[in-house]
């Protein structure tokens, strides 16, 4: 259930622990189907431990960088419009949103995809297929980047 996140391991210097790290726009893991932001994300919070600091005072852990959320956010906006792209078959426009978002966030298997699936309808297959081959890489079960590599590898 957690092979999409197996990037996101985490080592605690403090316990000796492996933690897994869940982004906010991650499959919830409790396997309800929603994101995590919309599931368990709050309740996970609200369970953080608390911090003691040099003065004694109690501290809460603090959450993402805000930073990060934004730019997650961006990210997942900027997928969403090159999928609609694909979809009225502007491959080209889809196609350089695709790459903007591969050189930012080299594990993106879903931008990948999206790529790999632009080059396909152009008929750049080979080039295709290796963006495919590298989604799987990273997301063996990601079954978008499975579908499309078994489609159009018989178009080599």
């Amino acid at each position: 259930m957690f092979q999409h996140c197996v990037s996101k391991l985490t080592h605690s210097k403090n316990s000796g622990m492996i933690a897994l790290k869940v982004g906010r726009n991650d499959p919830c893991p409790c396997g309800s189907g929603k994101k995590y932001k919309k599931c368990c994300m709050l309740k996970d919070e609200m369970q953080k431990p608390e911090i003691q600091s040099d003065e004694s005072e109690s501290i809460t852990a603090p959450s993402e960088d805000k930073k990060l959320d934004s730019r997650s956010d961006e990210t997942e906006n900027n997928l969403h419009r090159a999928y609609n792209l694909m979809e009225k078959g502007q491959f080209e426009q889809a196609s350089s949103i695709f790459r903007t978002i591969i050189l930012t966030d080299h594990s993106n298997y879903k931008a990948m995809t999206g790529y790999g699936r632009c080059l396909a309808e152009t008929g750049m297959y080979e080039e295709a297929c290796k963006y495919f081959e590298k989604a799987l890489e990273i997301n063996p079960n990601y079954t978008q980047a499975n579908l499309n590599l078994a489609i159009y590898k018989s178009n080599k």
